[in-house]
């Protein structure tokens, strides 16, 4: 188990402190790559709401009116016909692929003669009301039994939008492992004007020490110019470090879409990431990272695509059934009531109804189309994992030698503090030049920047562990940003 590294940088006392979660959370509120990943799951979502329309009913009328004059060679003949006419249809799709039709028609035709037919010789009733109701049944045998198309559609449409969904994950974690690289760096310049600061007091006392001793000729200007020299130089170097503070606040700020100049003051906690075997991190990482969920998403997307696909080569027989009432009379009433009347005039019928596509070139191309489609899933889920095996193996082996080198830079940096301490010692009492405390404080700097170097290092590959493992949302907590 790591060590827990925990300190605060000190910036300006208003400033709020913040840990990593603190700044993904604002990334992750803030981010458009995000919203518009959130954007396109409702997409998704609204094209699975958009198949199920498949299944609303359907329904739709007409009226009208007609007048057909014409030609005749039979004297008895009427010339002119007036229709009128009203319709209605009613179609009501199942879930398991079958049809009911409803249908009504109710018409008005009236017969026109020449004024030489004399009314026996004329069609009776006239005019004649027609009413006709019709339900049919359309069962499929083959060929969308089952609804196979909306079914499988269905899935497409579900594994897509888990796809989505699961992709937002895997752009916060590539947001993740970009904040914590910035996050790493802010760190590690803040610690850097720390030392710089305090490499500068060190130089400074000693000038203040080699003044008075100067004072007294004790000591010549050759070694105060050294010392003048070497705070110039600490001078140079705390400038330089503030800024790639400031260069590092300038960063972090903008990736969490606030202004540049903010202030920070940032909690380093190191996480806890217990070391197991390669083998061990990559199944579990196999099970938590968004990648391999995503490409499972994806694979069964592509699968339901290629039964859909197989279902298309089916040819179509389909079992259709049709019962319905006829009603015929001159009098509305009589024939519209009539219409609702089985027991009166009926019609009852089915069939059978085939039809095929002759070497269905396109279903061939569709169904291989899918099968290449879920190879290079596998492919790319392959890739994926010989990847993440090289990743977990050179993470483990970076955190194993970064715990052993943090170890070695601390014992470094308590061995310089007393060995600077001891030669300010001797050098008070005129027992070693100037030139000596000053490489002795140089050594002193050195170790205590490559301590703080190796710190950071250290909490940076615990998180890049803890990253590609998959374990960083549980390190982390609940941060914003998800799909609502």
């Amino acid at each position: 188990m790591a060590a827990c590294l925990c300190f605060v940088l000190q910036t300006p006392a208003q400033a709020k402190v913040l840990s990593l979660s603190d700044v993904l959370s604002n990334v992750f509120a803030k981010s458009p790559d995000l919203q518009a990943s959130n954007v396109q799951v409702k997409i998704q979502r609204a094209n699975s709401l958009q198949l199920d329309g498949a299944l609303d009913m359907h329904y739709g009328g007409s009226i009208g009116l007609s007048n057909e004059s014409a030609p005749t060679t039979n004297p008895f003949s009427p010339t002119e016909t007036n229709a009128a006419f009203i319709s209605g249809q009613v179609v009501q799709p199942f879930e398991g692929g079958s049809t009911l039709t409803g249908t009504l028609l109710y018409n008005r035709a009236e017969l026109i003669y020449p004024a030489s037919v004399i009314p026996a010789f004329q069609s009776k009733p006239n005019p004649q009301y027609q009413h006709q109701i019709d339900l049919i049944y359309r069962y499929p045998l083959v060929a969308g039994a089952g609804n196979p198309n909306y079914r499988y559609q269905k899935e497409v449409s579900v594994a897509e939008e888990k796809a989505a969904k699961l992709r937002i994950t895997l752009l916060k974690e590539q947001i993740a492992a970009q904040a914590i690289g910035m996050y790493a760096q802010f760190v590690l310049s803040d610690l850097s004007v720390k030392l710089a600061k305090d490499a500068e007091l060190r130089a400074t006392q000693l000038l203040d020490n080699q003044k008075k001793r100067e004072s007294f000729g004790l000591v010549e200007k050759a070694d105060r110019y050294q010392t003048e020299a070497l705070v110039t130089a600490r001078k140079l170097q705390l400038a330089q470090a503030k800024a790639e503070k400031r260069a590092a606040q300038t960063a972090l700020n903008r990736l969490m879409y606030q202004a540049a100049d903010t202030p920070l003051v940032l909690k380093f906690r190191s996480p806890k990431v217990q070391l197991q075997s390669v083998s061990k991190l990559l199944v579990k990482a196999e099970s938590k990272r968004p990648v391999f969920q995503v490409l499972a998403a994806q694979y069964a997307a592509a699968e339901a695509q290629l039964s859909l696909a197989k279902t298309s080569e089916d040819y179509q027989l389909d079992l259709i059934g049709q019962v319905g009432t006829r009603a015929l009379d001159g009098s509305a009433g009589t024939a519209f009531t009539r219409g609702f009347n089985p027991a009166h005039d009926r019609y009852i019928g089915i069939s059978v109804e085939f039809s095929d596509v002759l070497d269905n070139k396109s279903s061939r191309a569709a169904v291989q189309r899918s099968v290449l489609a879920l190879e290079s899933i596998n492919i790319e889920r392959h890739k994926a994992m010989m990847d993440l095996q090289t990743e977990i193996a050179t993470l483990v082996n970076d955190l194993r030698s970064a715990r052993i080198t943090l170890k070695a830079s601390k014992a470094q940096v308590k061995a310089e503090k007393k060995k600077y301490q001891a030669e300010m010692e001797r050098y008070q009492k005129g027992r070693v030049p100037t030139s000596a405390v000053i490489q002795f404080e140089g050594d002193l700097r050195v170790a205590q920047l490559r301590e703080a170097i190796q710190r950071v290092s250290l909490g940076l590959t615990e998180y890049k562990l803890a990253l590609a493992v998959g374990e960083l949302p549980e390190l982390l907590g609940q941060t914003q940003g998800d799909a609502r």
